[in-house]
């Protein structure tokens, strides 16, 4: 499901409302309030945010548009 998103959505330099019109409120947190992220995939992967890999939209801080996309921890 995420794969399929990202092919059909290029995220980088969409804003933060965009993004969240396309996936909703943010389900996690990823270092900083102007990162969104969600939790996506199985329970079974665990990280220092909790169960599942998190999928980040990482922010600009000074304009709040998306820099940069990738799951934490990375996908193998």
């Amino acid at each position: 499901m995420t794969a399929s998103f990202l092919k059909q959505h290029d995220t980088r330099n969409f804003t933060r409302k965009e993004v969240e019109a396309l996936l909703g409120t943010q389900t996690a947190y990823y270092n900083y309030d102007t990162n969104l992220a969600y939790v996506v995939g199985p329970d079974t992967v665990r990280s220092m945010y909790g169960k599942g890999y998190l999928l980040v939209f990482e922010a600009d801080k000074d304009d709040g548009r998306i820099d940069n996309v990738f799951f934490f921890p990375e996908v193998e």
